[in-house]
């Protein structure tokens, strides 16, 4: 007997994979790829048969992080720790339940979680997910260095259940499935606009989970790192941002400074110019910006060679700045001209 999928019809992101498209003899070797690419490596157990596996994913980037949402029949995945020290990027999962449930295992913790449920997992350490009756659910793949977590606040959440107690929980729960099915959203920027609120709301989960003085009573100098970053993604638009300003801020020598980023695996300068040229890109794409020149763009988030800039952007993203503007124009008008406006369906 065929297992019957939720509907993910509602989602804006484009299809991943499909089971349904893919030749029956390889679909299983096939579908575990999909999970691995779409997500993190995975190894993955069907608790049906294989011509009953089925399976689909959509997902899409904002700018560093990745989204997916995928629906399954029931299944277990499992992260080994080989599959988690070979991860050449650290990162964190957040995935919300959306339906069927689902028991989750991470750093010894068992999790039960139900629809509308959050979980945070620590994709360095192995992991196992089961589902017995099939699974749908929203996941954010963020870069561990972006959200700028210490060891030990990690190591208290990763794995808990962020339920209805928790009312940012429920925010970002709220959050990402809006995200994900509102065509509006999508066709604004590619969804790269959504990176740093989605990073924030993220961390806003942790410490509210946490309380506000677990993260405080961190020692200052286990703290250190993500107080650099916090400074340094505040200033990310300061033409001036140097080495030696992040570390007076921080009353640290600039060799300390970057000793301290290394031990979390971050390149300082390589970290602001990809996340300067992210936020241009981002901008590029605002139907709000769309009267504002590319130079001045390119200014105000530290850039002052116009040039170089546009070298740079071209190396990063395989197109040109003006390329990149016209392209996010295109999809807008597109979409305005297949949009209802609001009085006329009103009227009707």
């Amino acid at each position: 007997m065929a297992h019957s999928l939720p509907s993910d019809r509602n989602s804006s992101l484009p299809e991943l994979f499909d089971t349904a498209t893919m030749p029956p003899g390889d679909r299983l070797r096939l579908l575990r790829d999909a999970i691995g690419s779409a997500a993190v490596p995975v190894e993955v157990l069907h608790h049906v048969g294989p011509d009953e596996v089925s399976a689909r994913g959509t997902g899409g980037r904002l700018g560093r992080l990745s989204i997916l949402t995928i629906t399954t029949t029931p299944l277990t995945v499992r992260r080994t720790v080989r599959l988690a020290r070979a991860d050449p990027e650290p990162s964190i999962i957040v995935e919300l339940q959306l339906a069927g449930r689902r028991s989750v295992v991470q750093y010894n913790r068992r999790t039960v979680l139900s629809p509308g449920d959050l979980i945070l997992l620590d994709a360095r350490r192995p992991y196992l997910s089961t589902s017995q009756d099939g699974n749908h659910q929203h996941s954010v793949r963020v870069p561990r260095a972006d959200l700028a977590l210490t060891d030990h606040a990690l190591a208290r959440v990763a794995g808990l259940r962020l339920g209805p107690r928790n009312p940012v929980a429920n925010l970002a729960a709220a959050y990402l499935t809006r995200l994900v099915g509102d065509q509006r959203l999508a066709a604004e920027a590619d969804l790269d606009v959504f990176e740093a609120p989605t990073i924030e709301l993220i961390r806003a989960v942790v410490a509210t989970q946490l309380g506000a003085g677990v993260l405080a009573s961190e020692p200052l100098e286990n703290t250190l790192a993500l107080r650099i970053m916090e400074f340094t993604r505040q200033h990310l638009t300061d033409p001036d941002l140097s080495a030696a300003k992040i570390a007076a801020a921080q009353n640290i020598s600039v060799r300390h400074l970057y000793t301290t980023l290394s031990r979390s695996g971050i390149v300082l300068g390589e970290w602001i110019r990809v996340r300067r040229l992210e936020g241009c890109r981002r901008e590029l794409a605002r139907s709000a910006m769309a009267g504002r020149t590319i130079s001045a763009i390119a200014h105000a988030w530290g850039f002052g060679d116009a040039t170089h800039f546009s070298r740079t952007f071209r190396e990063a993203f395989g197109m040109s700045p003006r390329e990149w503007r016209a392209l996010y124009q295109n999809k807008q008008r597109a979409y305005a001209l297949t949009t209802t406006p609001i009085d006329a369906d009103v009227a009707s």
